[in-house]
Formats: structure tokens, C-alpha cells, sequence
């Protein structure tokens, strides 16, 4: 499992748990989370947002 902390879009700053390795981790209200390789300084994976 992986933690993931959502960066920009209307769910900037919360984090969730998935299996996700690659690809979008979540989609809400027109927006999706696409996973990146990056880490935040808790070692939690980055999620960045985009506009469906």
C-alpha cells in the first residue's frame, strides 16, 4: 500500500491509501489525480491534479 497526498485541484492537501503504482489514483468532480514519481518531504507519493 501506498500513501498518496493530492497536490492542487479541489483536493489539494488530502491523502489517501491505494495499491495504485502508476496512473490516476483518483477522479472527483471533473478532476483527476495522476500518481508521479515524486515524494513529498513525509515520503508520501505525489498526486498531481488535472482537469478532465
Amino acid at each position: 500500500m501506498t500513501t498518496v497526498i493530492l497536490m492542487y485541484g479541489p483536493a489539494h492537501g488530502r491523502t489517501l491509501t491505494t495499491e495504485a503504482t502508476e496512473g490516476e489514483v483518483l477522479r472527483e468532480a471533473g478532476w483527476s489525480y495522476r500518481l508521479t514519481d515524486d515524494l513529498d518531504d513525509r515520503g508520501r507519493r505525489i498526486a498531481m491534479a488535472y482537469m478532465d
